[in-house]
């Protein structure tokens, strides 16, 4: 499945469209090339246990594909959690750096930069290119304005401060750790090993036009649920993601600070 990850930078309609395409022709090829290898007697005993086949095997992978929709969707909660944690986390720090006054307010804009690079760049290409490298610049030179501003601060205040500090490093890193996120291996081999007997009892049928023709609709709605679970398994690409309004929430919630900051430092020159 590695080889078709970048189907999820596609629309998710394209993709619909090449499971559907790709299971449905299958099948029917299947049938209409190799039906007159295999030469079946077309019996009722031998249709019956063509269709029985048929059925067993499409109903164990329904069942499978339900089980990885309920696994990946698992995954993608999880996902959106920690996005949701990690904004938590940095809208934290910056309540921390208002309360302090002056020393805190120097962190606001160390804290908005970081903020902007991991929406607008490292989590959009997270999953392809991992860590970003400007974005860990700015994640090092928060830090570094953090314990700066923890210098001049008393014990209790600066503890806190440098403990909010590591919580934002630390939900950062559970991110990343998530990009990679993915349905085991085991799981494709599966839903493959599975399709491909279901087109192999394509031959055991009459290569008729209705039959092809069932043979290939019955494929191809099993390739849809196939790619929809392809489109869910990869929690930070493709269109069904993880989504990135948890770190909008809190760039507006700094840009509102920086306007009520801005008047009051006037006023007090």
């Amino acid at each position: 499945m590695h080889a078709l990850l970048f189907l999820h930078d596609l629309p998710s309609t394209l993709v619909y469209a090449a499971f559907m395409a790709a299971a449905g022709g299958s099948a029917a090829l299947a049938c209409l090339l190799l039906a007159r290898v295999v030469r079946a007697p077309q019996t009722k005993e031998t249709l019956d246990v063509a269709m029985r086949t048929g059925g067993a095997i499409t109903a164990a992978l329904t069942l499978t594909l339900a089980f990885c929709a309920v696994q990946a969707r698992g995954q993608m909660a999880e996902a959106q959690r920690l996005v949701q944690a990690e904004a938590n986390a940095i809208a934290g720090l910056t309540r921390a750096a208002d309360r302090l006054g002056p020393p805190g307010h120097a962190l606001l804009p160390a804290i908005a930069a970081y903020l902007a690079d991991v929406s607008g760049t490292e989590f959009r290409a997270m999953a392809r290119h991992g860590r970003d490298g400007s974005t860990q610049r700015h994640a090092e030179a928060l830090e570094n304005a953090a314990y700066a501003a923890a210098a001049v601060l008393p014990d209790s205040l600066a503890a806190d401060l440098i403990d909010q500090a590591d919580l934002v490093d630390a939900t950062r890193e559970a991110r990343l750790q998530a990009a990679a996120a993915a349905l085991p291996m085991q799981f494709w081999v599966l839903i493959l090993l599975l399709g491909g007997l279901l087109v192999a009892t394509g031959p055991l049928y009459p290569a008729r036009a209705h039959v092809v023709a069932m043979l290939g609709i019955q494929a191809a709605a099993l390739g849809a649920l196939v790619a929809f679970v392809f489109l869910m398994d990869q929690p930070f690409r493709g269109e069904v993601t993880v989504s990135a309004e948890p770190y909008h929430a809190v760039e507006r919630s700094l840009a509102h600070r920086a306007t009520v900051l801005r008047p009051a430092r006037q006023v007090s020159h």
